[in-house]
């Protein structure tokens, strides 16, 4: 149990929902752990296929809890560090896919955990920004720029200023827009139509996501063709084929 976040899993998917609303979700150290031990917990649990991310349909994260950030000591800055580095790398290479369900205010290290997620789905009544640079700090200008380019990106870290969902999507900030008060229920749909295809085949595509990009073309052809031989033999992707075929046998 946590103070900081709840967790569900159903149909295959894990959803972790930040929950300090008093606080209007603003990231601490234990709610980073909790986040962090959640991933973990998830990560070869065969039930979970995919992760939504979410505060909810009003308010996403609003990024560094200012009462932690005002008391700052050299020890405590140390162990936020620690906790900002566990949970945005956990995220950045989780080997399941993972959607962030932005509703409401996605601000400073609310926006990275949206960032480091594999795919945003936006609310119409999402802001979007790196606030902390009004301060003079530092934004994780990766991967932000390989979403949105270059130009994007040095807009938005330059300056701090928020955009909205509709100039989040124009960007390519945020994938899709949903519904007004429907940010949850559209992550959820496209988690369970990833779960629908197996935990084992999620994982496999997400290797791919994770790997291909990094290689060169010929590198990552070959990989790929070798991913692909590797699985197209597997009992349970002969069965659902098989299944498959026969269904349309049949009509």
């Amino acid at each position: 149990m946590s103070e900081n976040i709840t967790t569900t899993v159903h149909e295959g998917v894990g959803t972790i929902t930040f929950d300090r609303p008093d606080r209007r979700n603003a990231l601490s150290v234990a709610m980073l752990t909790d986040l962090s031990d959640a991933l973990d917990a998830w990560a070869h649990d065969d039930a979970v296929a995919a992760v939504v991310i979410t505060g909810g349909e009003d308010m996403f994260c609003a990024g560094l809890d200012l009462d932690l950030q005002s008391g700052f000591t050299e020890e405590t800055r140390a162990v936020y560090s620690e906790a900002c580095l566990r949970a945005y790398g956990a995220l950045l290479d989780y080997r399941k896919p993972t959607i962030a369900a932005v509703g409401g205010p996605a601000l400073g290290g609310g926006l990275d955990i949206a960032v480091f997620a594999d795919i945003r789905i936006a609310a119409p009544n999402a802001v979007l920004g790196y606030a902390q640079i009004k301060f003079g700090l530092t934004p994780y200008f990766s991967p932000l720029w390989k979403i949105v380019g270059l130009s994007q990106a040095k807009l938005l870290t330059f300056s701090g200023d928020r955009i909205d969902a509709d100039e989040a999507l124009r960007i390519g900030l945020v994938d899709r827009l949903s519904a007004e008060n429907g940010v949850v229920d559209a992550a959820t749909a496209l988690a369970t139509s990833i779960a629908g295809t197996g935990t084992r085949s999620a994982v496999n595509n997400k290797e791919m996501a994770r790997r291909s990009p990094a290689m060169d073309p010929i590198s990552a052809l070959t990989y790929e063709t070798l991913a692909y031989r590797e699985v197209i033999w597997h009992p349970d992707v002969v069965e659902r084929i098989t299944e498959a075929y026969r269904r349309i046998k049949d009509k």
